[in-house]
């Protein structure tokens, strides 16, 4: 596993601090990313996975027929580190977010009492079994977004671990599908990036980049020009933006870095950018994957 370096750690809280303070009214929830990032990079250095061996035919006869190179449900969580992780964002959660403190001292006195089996919960997250999540989270009386917004963070650094023994497998001029070409998921945040502006999305779960069509939406496929809108702030940089889908009712946001100067990291500024999500839904779009606006 290609372990994430202090510097990587240091670049990211540069960023969250210098979105903080663009945008101060943002700043209790960048402040509760900051603990959850410092959290998993600790418990990142800890993950043990087991090596993926696929052939380069399997690779390329996958790509072709629009398959990613893993399913999720097919691997093995290494429940270490996953529960390690979870507990710590418990502890992260009830310390930096008094809106969910109440909630996370449910989940964990669940957890104690044995009410609560997280190798079970992470089966079904990954599994996307929202009758579990919906059913578990009634009998035991606990937030369901939070459990779910806590279980993906404690698995997700897991499915990083497997893509950097995958990402080199990817030809980006072979795939262009709306979902990651290695684990599946969809996409979280979207980037314009080079002089060609060329589109890049952010996966949701492991974290990979791959490109993707300008004009394409990645949720329903739709290529009507005339279907497809975007919208900034003009008081802002125009760097951020909204890209909406007229057909689906979808949106994505996308940073486009030839407008800024700044460092960019593309999941930091999906969370410093939430009034653009309030905004959209405002507008009657649809967010395709939650982020801590739902929490």
């Amino acid at each position: 596993m290609e372990r994430q370096s202090p510097e990587e750690l240091d670049r990211i809280i540069e960023r969250i601090d210098a979105i903080a303070q663009k945008r101060p009214s943002h700043k209790e929830v960048l402040e509760f990313l900051k603990g959850i990032v410092t959290e998993q990079y600790e418990v990142k250095q800890q993950i043990k996975v087991e090596p993926i061996d696929i052939k380069e035919d399997m690779v390329k006869l996958k790509i072709r027929e629009g398959f990613p190179l893993i399913d999720k449900k097919d691997l093995k969580l290494d429940m270490d580190s996953g529960t390690t992780m979870f507990k710590g964002l418990c502890a992260v959660a009830r310390k930096r977010n008094d809106k969910v403190a109440g909630d996370v001292k449910k989940i964990n006195e669940k957890l104690d009492a044995g009410e609560l089996n997280l190798e079970e919960l992470f089966e079904k997250v990954v599994a996307e079994d929202e009758e579990y999540l919906d059913a578990t989270a009634e009998k035991l009386k606990l937030n369901k977004e939070l459990l779910l917004f806590l279980a993906k963070n404690s698995i997700n650094p897991i499915f990083e671990a497997y893509a950097d023994q995958l990402k080199g497998y990817v030809d980006q001029k072979s795939w262009w599908k709306g979902y990651c070409p290695i684990c599946g998921s969809k996409p979280l945040i979207g980037a314009l990036r080079k002089k060609e502006g060329e589109r890049f999305l952010l996966c949701s779960s492991c974290g990979f980049e791959w490109r993707f069509k300008r004009m394409q939406c990645p949720f329903c496929g739709n290529e009507d020009r005339k279907k497809h809108k975007y919208f900034f702030i003009e008081k802002e940089d125009k760097g951020y933006r909204v890209d909406v889908c007229e057909k689906c009712k979808k949106y994505i946001k996308t940073i486009d870095t030839r407008e800024l100067f700044d460092d960019v990291v593309l999941f930091v500024e999906d969370i410093g950018t939430l009034h653009l999500d309030i905004l959209a839904q405002k507008e009657g779009y649809e967010r395709e994957v939650a982020n801590i606006l739902n929490v």
